[in-house]
């Protein structure tokens, strides 16, 4: 019992001793000072009419210090960061997809340049390295040679605003590669087009206040790429950059626009199964040759082949839109033998009596190009009499000198 008593004893006096709390990753500390400021840096590179670079000799000590401004988080920036400090900016390349874990943006960032590349690309300053013919990442495994945090990430400085965009030589080229605010910006395609295309990264215009522009640039492997550009002015702030003699602003995220509306999300309420339609609420009447539908690789849609005493009728089933606002309809519409709106029509009610010789249709005014032989897409804004639970469309054919094709029928709006 002895020999238990002191072996309990010695082992809480070790555990007592023990710092039980989890380990504390250290900051990381920059043992010395940045003795060029990145406009000094920048200076020793003269930018061609190409692509160009200017060594930095091994053995030069060139030290600069900035702080981060992008973040590959959202993933608009990809293998580079950029940093800053109070005379300019500069675009490091770096062949890692996510700096944004250990180069957060205001992380304080010393890079020792000896032995990198201070180059160009379309005129945009770059360091990194360079190889056949155009300025190159450095690899992840060697940042720990050239790149070294300071300190806790919290730093960095105002953007600069600009309430107008200079001609691209007119702009210092220590501006680029900096923050900036847009003041007073406009989206051109702002409610219509998505920050990027599926396929290619994708530019849009934005206008300022007094009427200049720049192009804002987001990358197709974005986060927010199928978002919608947002409506309305506001401020943007990112990174201006230039390509050749195109200034350019590239965000971090959408959280970098502020001021803007949010684009209206409009949806599709009501659409039409081509192949099941007549067991679907549509109907037909009248005189002659009657609708028919059509589904394969070419056409899905309603067709009609008139008669001498043509004289048919297709009623939509009714269409609930009592819950819709800015309903719009849109169809395409064809007659390979020409187009005639005498005897080609659309109607539509906002309250179907069953009959329809009792219903009052009201006309939408159709056209298209006289003899024209290709699809014509329809889009008319439906008036507010038309969103009730009873609004119903009507297509009338009568006595026409050519068939009639009807498809992709739809009726978009906001619903509430």
């Amino acid at each position: 019992m002895k020999k238990i008593t002191i072996i309990a004893i010695l082992i809480a006096a070790i555990l007592a001793g023990c710092n039980l709390e989890p380990d504390v990753a250290p900051m990381p500390t920059f043992i010395g000072e940045a003795n060029t400021t990145i406009a000094e840096l920048l200076a020793m590179h003269t930018i061609g009419s190409e692509d160009s670079y200017d060594s930095i000799p091994i053995g030069s000590n060139i030290i600069i210090c900035g702080y981060v401004t992008t973040s590959d988080e959202w993933g608009n920036n990809y293998k580079y960061l950029n940093i800053e400090d109070s005379t300019g900016g500069i675009q490091i390349k770096i062949d890692n997809k996510a700096l944004y874990h250990k180069y957060s943006v205001g992380q304080k960032l010393y890079v020792k340049c000896d032995g990198l590349v201070l180059g160009d690309y379309r005129k945009l300053p770059q360091l990194g390295f360079w190889a056949n013919g155009s300025m190159q990442a450095i690899p992840s495994f060697k940042t720990y040679l050239y790149l070294f945090p300071d300190g806790a990430p919290m730093g960095g400085f105002n953007p600069i605003e600009m309430t107008t965009i200079p001609n691209a030589n007119d702009i210092p080229a220590t501006n680029y590669n900096r923050r900036v605010r847009l003041i007073g910006a406009t989206f051109v395609e702002g409610g219509l087009a998505t920050f990027s295309d599926p396929g290619a990264a994708t530019s849009h215009d934005i206008k300022m206040a007094d009427g200049t522009t720049i192009t804002m640039r987001t990358s197709n492997y974005a986060t927010f790429a199928n978002e919608t550009l947002p409506l309305g002015t506001g401020d943007i702030t990112g990174i201006l950059t230039r390509y050749n003699n195109y200034v350019q602003i590239v965000i971090n995220s959408p959280a970098d626009l502020v001021g803007f509306t949010a684009p209206v999300e409009r949806q599709t309420v009501f659409s039409v199964n081509y192949s099941n339609a007549f067991n679907e609420g549509w109907l037909q009447t009248g005189t002659g040759n009657p609708w028919q539908t059509m589904v394969n690789n070419n056409f899905s849609g309603f067709f009609v082949n008139p008669s001498a005493d043509e004289d048919y009728y297709l009623i939509s089933p009714a269409i609930y839109l009592d819950n819709t606002t800015e309903p719009e309809l849109s169809f395409t519409h064809r007659a390979p033998q020409g187009f005639d709106p005498n005897t080609m029509m659309c109607f539509y009610t906002p309250n179907y009596t069953g009959d329809v010789n009792t219903t009052l249709w009201i006309p939408f005014d159709l056209s298209a190009a006289a003899g024209q032989t290709t699809s014509n897409n329809f889009s008319i804004a439906l008036p507010e009499g038309a969103q009730t639970s009873n609004f119903r469309l009507m297509f009338h054919i009568t006595t026409a000198p050519s068939a009639w094709y009807l498809s992709d029928i739809k009726i978009t709006g906001v619903v509430r």
